[in-house]
């Protein structure tokens, strides 16, 4: 009984952080910087006052999130494990399907916690001094490096992905990881939203096999054919007697 009578031990604070980051993170993600304390607070299983003493305001709080949420799309170990899942018995363009898929996910998921990270800087107001600064540089840094990782670890993960089908291959290896890459991009540097996102097993069926199929030597023409053609541009046809130049003027 005085086993069953005892309270948890308290939380340390950034356990606490940790754990409530790790509750509100699919909200945040769905809502941005629209999300209320209170909506945070009900995902959290917590009051609105633990949030506040636990990051100071909502702000703070949503922009915890957001960079977690960050290094979570650019997570090097998590790219490489889903690369890697990709089955290796798959026919090539389905493999190179999911490849994309998984980049294009990934990407999206970056580029929606930088959108609320640049939301809520334009929200604060400017700062100026050092601390501040050298607080964003060690953050810049630390990104960075981990997306230098990533990258690395997504080279490996699609090296693996393309190893049964190596023989194919009429590029070396890191000219077709490139080639995938640049695909993957793609879908995420059209701002002006002029054309539509390809989709990714046209892609990939493009990547595998080219934009043109055999080429086919043409035929022996139809002499009526020649004759029509050579007509209508005013050259006479073979055989013809040439024409004459009475009454046309040089």
């Amino acid at each position: 009984m005085d086993n069953a009578r005892r309270r948890a031990a308290p939380m340390a604070p950034e356990d606490r952080k940790a754990a409530i980051i790790d509750s509100v993170l699919p909200l945040v993600a769905e809502r941005g910087n629209d999300v209320t304390s209170r909506e945070l607070a009900q995902a959290a299983g917590v009051a609105e006052g633990t949030l506040f003493r636990a990051f100071g305001d909502k702000t703070a709080l949503v922009g915890a999130v957001a960079v977690e949420g960050l290094h979570r799309a650019a997570g090097p170990e998590e790219t490489f494990a889903e690369l890697t899942a990709i089955d290796s018995a798959l026919p090539l363009e389905r493999r190179l399907e999911l490849v994309i898929e998984t980049g294009r996910g990934r990407a999206a998921e970056a580029m929606r916690w930088m959108s609320v990270l640049r939301h809520l800087q334009a929200a604060l107001p400017p700062v100026d001094d050092d601390t501040s600064r050298r607080r964003m540089t060690a953050f810049r840094d630390k990104f960075m490096a981990q997306r230098l990782s990533q990258h690395e670890a997504t080279v490996e993960g699609i090296t693996a992905v393309l190893a049964p089908d190596l023989h194919r291959l009429r590029v070396p290896v890191d000219v077709a990881i490139s080639l995938i890459e640049s695909a993957i991009a793609g879908a995420h540097t059209r701002f002006d939203n002029l054309l539509p996102t390809i989709p990714a097993d046209v892609l990939a069926d493009a990547l595998v096999n080219g934009l043109a199929g055999p080429g086919k030597k043409p035929g022996p023409r139809r002499p009526d054919a020649a004759a029509s053609s050579t007509a209508a541009a005013g050259v006479p046809a073979p055989g013809s007697p040439a024409p004459s130049l009475e009454g046309n003027s040089l």
